[in-house]
């Protein structure tokens, strides 16, 4: 494989300028709400000119796309995702899960909660967010469909799948950590256990040895 070219000090300067712009967006956003945050208050936060994000993003609608993007990179889901998929116990799959779950919302709750406030206020963004639940649909699925030999009687592919999105959603983090007071490692443990008592099969008792 070829190596790709290293980045020309332009192109290093371009990138740090558009984190920059992305951080400050995102700041400004999950502090007022999407409607209210305009590219000149992200432009001051970003230390840079209205013409510059215009330039680099075109809209606020790209800046969301910049911030997934960037959420993505930051969170290493990808990473912690391909983890879970090579583990071959059910259970410690599903462990991995709920870090890879926790990472996330830890990392990226808000870019979440900005991607929902817009895709309510504009159509545009509501279709965009659209595909984006339908590609974590088809991800969950692929999750679920690694571990089909392993579901619990009565529980399908499609109802695994469901119950992996219902519990995997942001606001049952928001309610148990942010509302509830729960530390994230109690979320973590508590999200791992409820998947694995929820979808797979326990494994058997060991009978107890005799003395």
């Amino acid at each position: 494989m070829v190596p790709s070219p290293r980045p020309t000090h332009r192109q290093r300067q371009a990138q740090e300028t558009k984190d920059r712009v992305i951080a400050a967006a995102r700041s400004l956003m999950a502090a007022k709400g999407w409607a209210a945050t305009t590219i000149d208050a992200i432009a001051s936060g970003a230390g840079v000119a209205p013409q510059t994000i215009y330039a680099a993003f075109g809209n606020k609608r790209a800046l969301l796309e910049g911030m997934r993007h960037a959420m993505l990179r930051d969170s290493k889901i990808p990473e912690l995702m391909a983890d879970a998929a090579a583990e071959p116990s059910a259970s410690r799959r599903l462990g991995l899960w709920a870090q890879l779950v926790r990472q996330q919302m830890e990392t990226s709750y808000d870019v979440i909660s900005i991607h929902r406030q817009a895709a309510a206020s504009d159509p545009n963004v509501a279709a965009a967010y659209r595909k984006v639940l339908d590609n974590r649909a088809r991800t969950l699925a692929g999750f679920i469909h690694g571990l089909r030999a392993d579901l619990a009687p009565g529980i399908d592919e499609a109802t695994a799948s469901d119950l992996l999105w219902c519990f995997s959603n942001e606001e049952i983090y928001r309610e148990l950590v942010e509302e509830r007071g729960w530390s994230a490692d109690r979320y973590q443990q508590w999200l791992a256990a409820t998947l694995v008592a929820q979808l797979i099969t326990p494994p058997p008792r060991q009978p107890k040895s005799g003395l």
